[in-house]
């Protein structure tokens, strides 16, 4: 694996997070408004997208806008324009769900490298030859899958692959602003901004974090992902990109994850029997900062996961 060097990616929030994760040892960053973006983490302006992409590229870093919400005639309007900024600016790659964005693109005739994130449709590398030969450069696989599924799919496929390896997962997606009506139902005010749990009552310690943007209301898993312990299995599979998902959580938090990943993916290529005997010491150090309401586990990628 002399030649292969997997891409540590993690979401940035704000200016301050993208500068913190990618000097921790991110090599490329997520950002993206919620006009255009599913469950982006924070509200970045163009102004803004374009700072991160001046502040990346001398590092050798990318940026990734998510472009990936599920489009209805009325984004449509408004899409070119801002794809076309993006462009000009020279970011990395877009992030998209929509089939509408090849399309728009090819109308363009723009170069924009493209991700394809369906979420739970990027399940068999059929599939992503498919939307490779129309134009996709990677391709995020569900968190649905089984990792030896993912690592046969990276296998027969043209394209880059990435797989999350850390962070919460979105679990439900709806449309409708289920938060907000529920609120007026008992009459009481609704502020948006203020992060919200659903609690099951024969479960005490279950949570959902649960947020409304412009897309709709969005559910996240009642545990975190991390595979800290399996990265071995990962970069043997050839994995090309690893997404730290950092969506609801601090910055502090962040920064201390990605510099744990960078660490044990470097130490894992360098030397596989260093990072056996050094992964218990990776996982104690993401146990000891992980929110106590926060549980950890490896999702579906060896079982079949339980929400």
């Amino acid at each position: 694996m002399t030649n292969y060097q997997p891409e540590l990616q993690a979401t940035a929030k704000d200016m301050d997070e993208l500068k913190r994760v990618l000097t921790a040892g991110a090599d490329a960053v997520f950002v993206g408004h919620q006009q255009f973006g599913n469950r982006v983490a924070g509200d970045f302006t163009l102004e803004e997208i374009e700072a991160a992409t001046n502040f990346a590229k001398p590092l050798n870093k990318k940026v990734y806008v998510m472009v990936n919400a599920i489009y209805h005639n009325d984004h449509l309007r408004d899409l070119p324009e801002y794809l076309t900024a993006l462009q000009t600016m020279g970011v990395d790659g877009i992030v998209a769900g929509d089939q509408a964005i090849f399309q728009i693109i090819q109308d363009l005739a723009f170069d924009l490298p493209l991700i394809w994130n369906p979420a739970t449709l990027s399940t068999n590398y059929q599939t992503l030859n498919f939307w490779h030969r129309r134009g996709a450069t990677r391709a995020a696989l569900s968190n649905e899958l089984r990792l030896d599924a993912s690592i046969e799919i990276k296998a027969k496929v043209d394209c880059l692959i990435d797989i999350q390896v850390h962070g919460m997962s979105c679990i439900f997606q709806s449309k409708r602003k289920l938060v907000k009506n529920y609120y007026d139902h008992i009459e009481r005010d609704y502020e948006p901004e203020v992060k919200r749990f659903i609690k099951e009552d024969r479960k005490s310690e279950t949570h959902y974090p649960i947020f409304e943007d412009m897309n709709g209301t969005h559910i996240m898993s009642t545990s975190d992902l991390m595979m800290i312990d399996h990265l071995d299995e990962i970069l043997a599979g050839q994995i090309d990109g690893l997404k730290i998902e950092g969506i609801l959580k601090s910055t502090d938090y962040n920064e201390q994850i990605v510099a744990i990943y960078r660490e044990a993916i470097d130490t894992c290529l360098e030397d596989k029997a260093a990072y056996q005997m050094k992964k218990a010491r990776f996982k104690q150090a993401i146990f000891n900062i992980q929110p106590k309401d926060r549980q950890l586990d490896t999702g579906f990628y060896f079982k079949e996961q339980i929400y």
